[in-house]
């Protein structure tokens, strides 16, 4: 899709992170906006900001796990501008904890969030996209969907998905005009990343370094206008230590043991497991209190 000045794009995850610059990158293009995330607030800062480079954009509060509030969505967006020209799937959550140590509920919730929602979401912009024989879905992936990162089961597993989501979509509708790209970024300066830095001094190791966010939205662009199925965003040798993961998994492992790639996320996983364990306390002393 060469052209995207005047038509219109749904951004999931708007309100902050790297939503925020794959709208402005948008709307740099002059694509409409539909902008949703659960932060009413939030979104209407980004709608303000994106109007004033000249676009029309609303604002539709969204919870995605909410299948109701998907379908909401999409009639918004319908009812605003008639059409919906192309979809982010950009909502996303994370959770690093040994995978014993997670609630029930909080995989259940990414799962939801991950990759039942994209999925239903491009399900409903589907019929559209095809009737008017083109259309183009973006899913937001992860490097953590590709090399399968320690202390992230559920995190790993969606992003895995929509990679592989994408590629049957691709399959799929290609000859009908509809198309789907999959940008997966490693670290990323924005959203995640910056919480686990200024919250937990985590950092990302130094052979795979991070991304600035607008690297990602360049690459959304871009995804878009060159129809690209597959797309990694990450310095360093990222796509020399896949070419490996893929050839020789063994060597990749040890060179992965070797790079410590797996540091950050058993710190994280490691601090993350205190808090909660030290609130657990601190809940049963209050309990005991009254």
């Amino acid at each position: 899709m060469k052209n995207l000045k005047g038509r219109t794009a749904v951004v999931t995850g708007a309100s902050k992170g790297i939503g925020v610059y794959i709208a402005r990158a948008l709307a740099e293009k002059g694509m409409n906006l539909v902008l949703a995330a659960r932060s009413q607030a939030e979104l209407e800062g980004v709608k303000a900001e994106v109007e004033g480079m000249g676009v029309k954009a609303i604002v539709v509060q969204t919870d995605v796990s909410d299948k109701a509030a998907l379908r909401s969505l999409v009639d918004a967006a319908k009812a605003e501008f008639g059409a919906i020209d192309v979809l982010v799937n950009n909502a996303g959550i994370e959770l690093i904890f040994r995978y014993h140590a997670l609630e029930f509920e909080e995989i259940e919730e990414m799962l939801n969030v991950n990759l039942q929602a994209p999925m239903m979401l491009t399900w409903l912009v589907l019929p559209g996209m095809l009737e008017r024989g083109e259309g183009h879905i973006v899913n937001i992936s992860s490097m953590a969907g590709k090399v399968g990162s320690a202390f992230s089961e559920p995190y790993v597993a969606t992003k895995a998905g929509l990679i592989g989501f994408t590629q049957s979509l691709r399959g799929s509708y290609q000859d009908q005009g509809v198309s789907a790209s999959v940008v997966s970024p490693g670290f990323v300066d924005a959203g995640m990343y910056e919480e686990m830095k200024e919250q937990y001094g985590v950092k990302a190791p130094a052979m795979v370094g991070s991304s600035k966010p607008e690297k990602v939205s360049k690459a959304v662009v871009k995804a878009i206008e060159k129809d690209l199925g597959d797309v990694i965003v990450n310095p360093g040798p990222m796509r020399l230590l896949l070419g490996t993961a893929a050839m020789t998994p063994g060597l990749f492992e040890w060179v992965s043991k070797r790079m410590k790639i797996s540091e950050p996320f058993r710190k994280l996983a490691g601090m993350r497991e205190k808090e909660r364990s030290g609130a657990k306390e601190e809940t049963k002393e209050e309990v005991k209190s009254r």
